[in-house]
């Protein structure tokens, strides 16, 4: 019987939004674990702050994407050297993104001299925790190959920043809950595809191509559109994201996270041919 990949956003979906709290998961990714199924990590969050909740959840055995695809890592217990890949503490390291953070950093000062941006690098732990709720901010900004802002100018602003970041660096912007990061081209589509790649690769047939996401924020809406089961989480600003019109499959929370996780993969089960617990 195959096993599933299962990508999953933190905030907001996996995590409270608030307090970050993963409630009562654990035993639910537990069971998950012990039938043989994966549970992969595709989050803005920074390598950092991953690797202490992987810890936590007894996930550590488990590749996962930081920076909203901008590097994505493999622990070398399971798997070989992956191509273009260095080593870094227990993993092999697949940076996607062209430009370090220092790169941004600087791309990013000087066009602060022409819109009215935030870059959270130099805000004060205490600002920073009035926008995140965290105490210690330092595994947020312990970025690799990004850079997060908070957008204070106009939307005509906003456009024309875009295509400045897109026409000097070949940079993006992507939007999250909170902040917007700025970085080379990467997304969680490309780094789904690309883990995917690696299990069938070095785990050939094993796991199913029928993969498994969950989100609840734009910036998830290219993985959940990639899987052939997208479950979305309920938003506290109240939406869903909007995926493909044609899209089927789609599994929806009517509680927020962390329940909603819980929530939706217990409706996909039933659904399924092949449990995932």
């Amino acid at each position: 019987m195959k096993r599933y990949l299962i990508f999953t956003d933190l905030d907001g979906t996996l995590l409270d939004h608030n307090n970050y709290s993963f409630g009562n998961n654990e035993k639910m990714i537990s069971t998950i674990i012990n039938n043989k199924n994966e549970i992969i990590f595709n989050t803005s969050k920074t390598f950092s702050e991953c690797k202490k909740l992987l810890k936590e959840l007894k996930l550590s055995n488990m590749p996962f994407s930081a920076e909203n695809g901008a590097v994505l890592y493999f622990p070398k217990i399971r798997f070989n050297k992956i191509k273009n890949s260095s080593s870094f503490d227990i993993y092999w390291k697949l940076r996607i993104a062209k430009l370090s953070s220092k790169n941004w950093y600087q791309f990013l000062k000087q066009k602060q001299k022409k819109y009215n941006f935030l870059i959270a690098q130099d805000l004060s732990s205490k600002i920073l925790k009035k926008y995140t709720n965290l105490d210690d901010t330092s595994k947020m900004l312990n970025r690799e190959a990004s850079q997060i802002i908070l957008w204070e100018d106009s939307l005509v602003n906003l456009k024309k920043f875009k295509n400045a970041l897109k026409s000097e660096k070949q940079g993006v912007l992507i939007q999250g809950s909170r902040f917007m990061q700025v970085s080379s081209v990467c997304n969680k589509r490309i780094a789904k595809k690309l883990i995917s790649h690696a299990y069938d690769y070095q785990f050939y047939g094993t796991y199913s191509k029928n993969t498994i996401a969950l989100g609840d924020s734009k910036n998830d809406i290219d993985m959940l559109n990639s899987a052939s089961y997208p479950c979305l989480i309920k938003n506290r600003s109240g939406y869903f994201p909007k995926l493909r019109s044609n899209k089927k499959n789609i599994i929806k929370s009517s509680k927020f996270a962390p329940d909603g996780w819980r929530q939706v993969l217990y409706k996909l089960n039933k659904t399924l041919d092949n449990k995932i617990f």
